[in-house]
């Protein structure tokens, strides 16, 4: 039977709620001989008028690469193309129109069209008549709250990277292309990789983090430091990374995938070089001190 399954939604940070709805999504069109579907938009509609306010959990490429995993296809599109849609009319040209949609999956706080009047209710009641067969989800929930990209935000803006994992079903990602820096960290004897990232992609918490990088390198456990560097009176908040395997080639240019484990600690200024090179020498010791209990995965999750 020709026409698809689709799913709805932002999918910022593909977390484990929205791999509910994509699972169900893959589950019900291979009953039925359909394609699976993911419809999402670049950005989550909330962000438009908070102008420089990164928020996103996922760069949109790295986005797409993880919904690919979960459906046969994903279509991305613009949300400024379709919010002034009433609900009929994004069903009828988008979801059936453009995709030949015969089975919807969202979840029950999804919201859709012109001001936001479409819901799950209104799929449930108008999409029969229309050929649609809807399957509504209800939240996942993870230690007593439903999972949600906002909840994930506020955790990682709290440095709980542990926390947001669990929600997640992964540990949160940070990713970008090597650039040069201004080399002190090799200065103190603890080499770093300058990460350049998406200005969209929010950041958490400055601090010390044990990590996991993948990407252009060998595998490898790894310190990431978040922040403004208030020992060197630094400005623009900077992601280095400091490898524990030193790698085997140039990696300017490159792109790393680091997966956040543990906030080691806060970042704070150091009265003297020599103070903060103490502190690193003890932040080496824990990161390898953890290192036993966290293996590296061999394929990065972004793909």
């Amino acid at each position: 039977m020709e026409g698809t399954a689709v799913a709805i939604g932002t999918f910022d940070g593909v977390h484990r709620g929205h791999q509910a709805i994509l699972a169900e999504t893959r589950r019900l069109a291979n009953a039925d001989g359909f394609e699976s579907v993911a419809y999402t938009f670049e950005s989550p509609p909330r962000s438009f008028g908070e102008t420089g306010v990164p928020s996103l959990l996922l760069p949109p490429d790295v986005k797409r690469n993880l919904l690919a995993t979960w459906v046969d296809r994903v279509v991305s599109a613009s949300f400024l193309s379709v919010r002034d849609l009433e609900p009929a009319a994004f069903v009828d040209r988008v979801l059936i129109g453009q995709l030949l949609c015969r089975l919807v999956v969202v979840g029950t706080s999804f919201r859709f069209g012109r001001e936001r009047r479409g819901d799950s209710a209104w799929f449930a009641s108008h999409g029969p008549e229309r050929g649609l067969r809807v399957r509504v989800l209800p939240p996942t929930d993870v230690a007593g709250a439903p999972v949600s990209s906002t909840r994930i935000r506020a955790l990682l803006r709290s440095g709980e990277v542990e926390r947001a994992a669990e929600l997640l079903g992964r540990p949160p990602m940070l990713l970008g292309p090597v650039q040069p820096g201004d080399r002190i960290g090799r200065t103190l004897g603890f080499p770093t990789a300058n990460l350049s990232m998406d200005t969209r992609v929010l950041l958490p918490a400055a601090g010390i983090y044990f990590a996991h990088a993948l990407g252009a390198v060998r595998p490898s456990h790894a310190l990431v430091y978040i922040g403004n560097r208030p020992t060197v009176s630094g400005a623009e908040p900077r992601c280095e990374v400091h490898l524990l395997t030193p790698p085997d080639r140039e990696l300017y240019g490159l792109s790393l995938e680091i997966h956040l484990l543990r906030r080691i600690r806060e970042d704070r200024a150091f009265p003297s070089l020599d103070a903060l090179r103490a502190q690193m020498q003890d932040d080496l010791a824990q990161a390898r001190s953890l290192a036993a209990s966290f293996p590296v995965p061999v394929p990065p999750a972004a793909g």
